[in-house]
């Protein structure tokens, strides 16, 4: 059976056959992992049930995906419909429609790191492992693509096609599959001033303070350098969070965090306290009254 080819002038197929490209990257990449992590001796029994820990994240991470897919995608199509105009499909209103989905997501991802109830509930998920590889970028929550994908809704309102804002967006996100590695040390230099790369994304993984909150691009680096938000990698990170949550298991990957919030909460005094905790940053505290 022949390579699917898709016709070069639709840029709907072509985007999405290169989205499929760029996810299937984890593969070569992850065999090109092992070997080299064989060879330099870290190819443990501690890695491997990381890795299968990362792995496992998909059995939720499919159904939950899917179904989130689906549920947003009914709504752009409602609200598509309902508009007296739609931006055409051409090539340059699909790279329109990529740039502006890596921008959503540099927003999106910052204001995931920057409150704690999108932190705990699902993206503290994807930075939890203390070992970074290909599989660190299945290590997803089974939540994400039930609330991420709510902030694409200004393209459907715009004008762009559903079906293009998803392809746009699957670019965005397939492009970061190969970034999650430790063996591309450095890409070119003009490659690492304009767009995302291992170097640049292993740092984002870092919880040393001095890569806390950095990094959120996509595709773009530019947007981290333009808002303040980018730190190169100076050394090599100590990955995970600033509190570990020691553990493989599925439901402990997948709600550790979580449960410290509902644990949080259940202890706050006063709504508004628990409502502010829900906005604040992860790591937020009330002010103690008294002695």
């Amino acid at each position: 059976m022949g390579v699917m080819i898709p016709n070069l002038t639709d840029p709907e197929a072509v985007l999405e056959s290169l989205t499929a490209l760029l996810e299937n990257l984890l593969f070569p990449i992850l065999l090109v992992e092992l070997v080299w992590l064989w060879r330099r001796g870290s190819l443990n029994r501690a890695r491997v049930k990381e890795m299968l820990a990362n792995v496992s994240s998909i059995l939720i991470l499919i159904p939950a995906g899917f179904l989130g897919v689906a549920l947003w995608f009914t709504l752009f199509e409602a609200i598509s419909s309902a508009l007296a105009y739609q931006i055409p499909t051409t090539w340059a209103t699909a790279a329109v429609a990529v740039v502006l989905a890596d921008f959503i997501y540099y927003w999106e991802h910052r204001f995931e790191h920057t409150h704690r109830l999108p932190w705990d509930l699902y993206h503290s998920v994807h930075h939890s492992s203390e070992r970074y590889d290909q599989t660190t970028g299945l290590r997803l929550s089974g939540f994400d693509a039930f609330l991420t994908l709510g902030f694409l809704l200004p393209l459907v309102l715009i004008g762009f096609s559903p079906t293009m804002v998803l392809i746009a967006t699957g670019v965005v996100i397939g492009y970061q599959t190969w970034i999650h590695t430790e063996v591309v040390k450095r890409m070119p230099g003009w490659f690492e001033a304009i767009f995302n790369t291992p170097s640049h994304h292993r740092a984002h993984h870092g919880a040393d303070d001095i890569y806390l909150d950095k990094n959120y691009g996509g595709i773009l680096i530019l947007w981290d350098k333009m808002f303040g938000t980018f730190q190169a990698e100076v050394r090599r990170p100590e990955y995970g969070l600033t509190t570990q949550i020691k553990s493989s298991h599925l439901l402990d990957v997948q709600f550790s965090e979580l449960r410290k919030l509902v644990r949080d909460l259940r202890a706050d005094q006063s709504w508004r306290t628990r409502l502010r905790r829900l906005w604040m940053p992860p790591g937020w505290q009330p002010e103690r009254v008294g002695p």
